[in-house]
């Protein structure tokens, strides 16, 4: 069998598109799923797994749009790792994900787009077919607008001047954090120990900078990550040791320390002033427990 072909599309892979295989997996990159790593032997079961291909090809297209290196596409991928990753599996996950990609793409500043259905449709996690129904479907609750959509080219569909409406913007807004807990911008947090403080600080100082980028605020919730676990034990004399467990696993299920493969990637700004402002909130809370407890003993 030859490997010269895009599992996903079936499109012929060009010579400049294929890395040099080596070891037991192909790697190859193309405009429509971007970078993809996958084992010899998935390579001709995903052909016959439909729904499971076109997840994964969505995975592939997102990661690569976010600079994130490909995750190998192996048999224990395919049967269970892919669903660890929460990934849109249904068609209204999909159309609520997709609306979410347009916001991020420059759809909140009203960006227009010109997609295909055969070229765009892992941006959706969705097959060429499917796509063509989630836009139909978003178009026709309003929070879509196209300008122009021309006749099909046999089976692919064109979508010209395609952009989010206002309603649009409103179904993904009604779900980001609305009122940041802006009193921690400001009021002075002391744990009585001055080189945590001084992390504190750095933190906030990355977090609240001019010029916040992602990897600065990444940076931010790391720094607190650490401030906040070598006081797991002593959190839990202030707060109900489960209750502490579930905080550290919500923050460990999260990219900020361990890097872990099937750990929720971190790339949105609203994932990172969620993930910052509990963490900030958290030891801001214990200090001020523990201040109490001091002064009335």
């Amino acid at each position: 069998m030859t490997y010269d072909k895009c599992v996903f599309t079936g499109y012929k892979l060009t010579e400049d598109q294929l890395r040099p295989p080596t070891g037991l997996f192909l790697e190859y990159e193309n405009d429509f799923v971007g970078k993809v790593k996958i084992t010899f032997s998935v390579y001709q079961d995903l052909e016959k797994m439909e729904d499971v291909r076109y997840i994964i090809a969505g995975l592939c297209k997102h990661r690569t749009l976010e600079n994130q290196e490909p995750i190998l596409i192996d048999t224990e991928f395919i049967k269970k790792g892919y669903l660890l990753l929460k990934l849109p599996v249904n068609f209204e996950e999909k159309c609520k994900s997709f609306l979410m990609t347009l916001y991020n793409m420059g759809g909140k500043e009203n960006h227009k787009f010109n997609m295909k259905s055969f070229e765009d449709f892992a941006l959706a996690y969705a097959s060429p077919e499917e796509f063509t129904r989630i836009i139909d479907k978003l178009e026709s609750d309003y929070l879509i607008s196209i300008d122009d959509k021309p006749s099909p080219a046999g089976r692919n569909e064109f979508y010209f001047g395609l952009k989010l409406t206002s309603y649009g913007k409103e179904e993904i807004e009604k779900d980001l954090p609305k009122i940041p807990l802006y009193g921690l911008i400001s009021q002075n947090i002391t744990t009585g120990n001055l080189e945590i403080d001084d992390q504190i600080n750095h933190a906030r100082g990355l977090f609240f900078s001019d010029n916040p980028t992602i990897e600065k605020m990444r940076s931010a919730c790391e720094t607190l990550s650490y401030v906040l676990e070598p006081l797991r034990k002593e959190l839990a004399k202030y707060f109900v040791q489960k209750d502490v467990n579930v905080f550290f696993q919500i923050v460990n299920k999260f990219d900020i320390r361990h890097n872990n493969t099937y750990t929720i990637q971190l790339v949105n700004e609203e994932q990172l002033e969620w993930v910052f402002y509990t963490l900030l909130n958290t030891i801001n809370t214990y200090t001020k427990l523990k201040q109490n407890y001091i002064n009335q003993n």
